[in-house]
């Protein structure tokens, strides 16, 4: 398998977080991409030039991290299964949501970039509330994530908060976020995330 990635692109570090926990991150080729300068080999097996982008072992391309992840675990299986019945919608909900963080956080990145004079604040602002929100509900339900069942959910909140401290670490989350602090700094130490933190 090959899997065009970025060092700090945070859907990228889903991915390469989850075939570390899988134990199978050796046999995936990881190319390292710039999707603003994309190789033809990227555009071939994803025409919208995001990453990561995933070509199997059968030449399928799959362009999307949680598409990725499902793939994954239905082929190599590895991490934490989705519960059953109605527990399986308030995983995936909260998955969502710490996806949100993510997609605000890059979201802010990409804003911040363009050029002083014609950055959107209110814009900023919005990102900054949406994460706000979302870390409250993080830390209201905070017992769902689990340091041992390590699965999508787990994968997506700890790639999420990391990002927050890797590029927008002014938002300081963790000053209203106790618990969700403490399940961070545990998880944060699995060989998983620590092989993937991004460049300093």
């Amino acid at each position: 398998m090959r899997l065009y990635c970025s060092l700090t692109s945070p859907y990228s570090r889903k991915v390469r977080v989850a075939l570390i926990e899988q134990g199978i991150a050796a046999s995936v080729e990881m190319i390292m991409t710039d999707p603003f300068a994309p190789p033809p080999e990227l555009l071939a097996a994803n025409p919208m030039s995001k990453i990561p982008t995933l070509v199997t072992d059968r030449g399928e391309a799959l362009p999307d991290s949680n598409l990725i992840l499902e793939y994954l675990q239905a082929r190599h299986g590895g991490f934490a299964p989705l519960p059953r019945g109605s527990r399986r919608w308030a995983t995936l909900r909260l998955q969502r949501i710490a996806e949100g963080i993510i997609d605000a956080a890059v979201a802010t990145v990409y804003e911040r970039r363009r050029p002083e004079g014609i950055v959107y604040i209110p814009f900023l602002d919005r990102q900054a509330l949406a994460i706000q929100r979302a870390i409250a509900v993080l830390e209201a339900e905070c017992g769902a994530l689990s340091l041992t069942g390590v699965g999508v959910l787990e994968i997506t909140a700890g790639v999420a908060l990391s990002y927050l401290d890797f590029r927008l670490p002014y938002l300081e989350w963790r000053q209203s976020a106790a618990s969700l602090a403490a399940w961070h700094a545990q998880f944060a130490q699995r060989p998983s995330m620590v092989q993937t933190a991004p460049p300093t």
